[in-house]
C-alpha cells in the first residue's frame, strides 16, 4: 500500500468513525433508579426527560434528588459504555489498517 492509499484509507475511517459518532450522539439512553426516576439522555448528554415513576418521591425531597442524580449517572454510564465500543471498534481498524486515533 502507497502513502497516497494510505492516506485516503486513514480518510475513509475517520469519516467513518465521524459519522458513528454522530448517531451514537443523537441516540436516546434510558435509565431507571430503583424504579422510581426514570432519565432519558442523548448520546452527548443533553437530557431529554425526567420520569418521576414513584409519586412519593415528591414528598421526599432529599429521595427524589438522590433518585435524579443516580438515574442520570446510570444514563451517563451507558453513553460512556457505548462510546468505548465505538472507539474500540475503530482501534481495531486502526491496528489492521494503521489509522492513527
Amino acid at each position: 500500500m502507497n502513502m497516497q492509499q494510505m492516506v485516503q484509507a486513514m480518510q475513509k475511517l475517520q469519516r467513518q468513525y465521524e459519522k458513528e459518532h454522530k448517531i451514537l450522539e443523537e441516540k436516546e439512553f434510558s435509565y431507571s433508579a430503583n424504579g422510581a426516576i426514570k432519565v432519558t439522555l442523548k448520546g452527548n448528554l443533553e437530557m431529554v426527560d425526567v420520569e418521576i415513576l414513584d409519586e412519593e418521591l415528591l414528598k421526599e425531597k432529599e429521595d427524589l434528588i438522590e433518585m435524579i442524580k443516580l438515574a442520570y449517572n446510570g444514563c451517563k454510564d451507558q453513553i460512556n459504555d457505548a462510546e468505548e465500543e465505538l472507539a474500540g471498534k475503530f482501534q481495531q481498524a486502526n491496528r489492521k489498517g494503521g489509522f492513527p486515533f
